[in-house]
């Protein structure tokens, strides 16, 4: 992970853990603690708001971090953008369902005298499967080498299953299957 954004991330992490919300680092960071090494200039947080309670998260976190970032552009009622210290900091509040689930399967990891809650290996190759960019299949291809013959694979395959018909996007299994098919080859 980049040095310049172990400040921020501790910051955030304190205040995420006082005010009791549970999360789980995904993105560039998340990947980081993986070992795959890409550069990120942002901290992406899964947050889980009690009680659903947005609006009321989303005052906290303004209060805690005023600054906000990524004002241009459309609005999501899920996503709480903030600046901190100079590192855009996006908080994406969980839904029910899949996204409780990255956050109970979130894996406690020492970043060098403190800890923090990273997106499962698994967990992060299904969330940027589903979202569709096609920047994010290199990292997945990087994570599947990385952490060759450690993964859940079927629970993986499931939850894009899953995704492929609720996005209606097939062609999220045939790109991950292809990847697959590629990884497998090397070893």
């Amino acid at each position: 992970m980049e040095e310049h954004l172990r400040p921020a991330l501790r910051k955030v992490i304190l205040s995420l853990e006082e005010r009791g919300y549970r999360y789980a680092i995904i993105g560039g960071v998340a990947l980081s603690q993986w070992g795959v090494a890409r550069y990120t200039h942002d901290i992406d947080f899964k947050v889980l708001i009690p009680d659903l309670e947005y609006e009321l998260a989303r005052t906290a976190l303004h209060t805690a971090f005023p600054i906000r970032a990524r004002t241009q552009g459309p609005q999501d009622a899920l996503i709480t953008a903030v600046n901190v210290d100079g590192v855009i900091v996006d908080f994406i509040f969980a839904v029910l369902g899949y996204d409780e689930l990255v956050i109970e399967r979130a894996v406690e990891r020492d970043l060098g005298g403190w800890s923090a809650w990273i997106c499962s290996a698994e967990d992060l190759i299904i969330q940027k499967a589903s979202a569709g960019r096609g920047k994010d299949w290199p990292d997945i291809e990087a994570l599947l080498i990385e952490q060759y013959g450690k993964l859940d694979y079927a629970y993986i395959e499931d939850w894009l299953q899953q995704f492929a018909e609720a996005l209606e996007n097939p062609e999220l299994l045939t790109e991950y299957d292809k990847i697959v098919q590629r990884v497998n080859a090397l070893r």
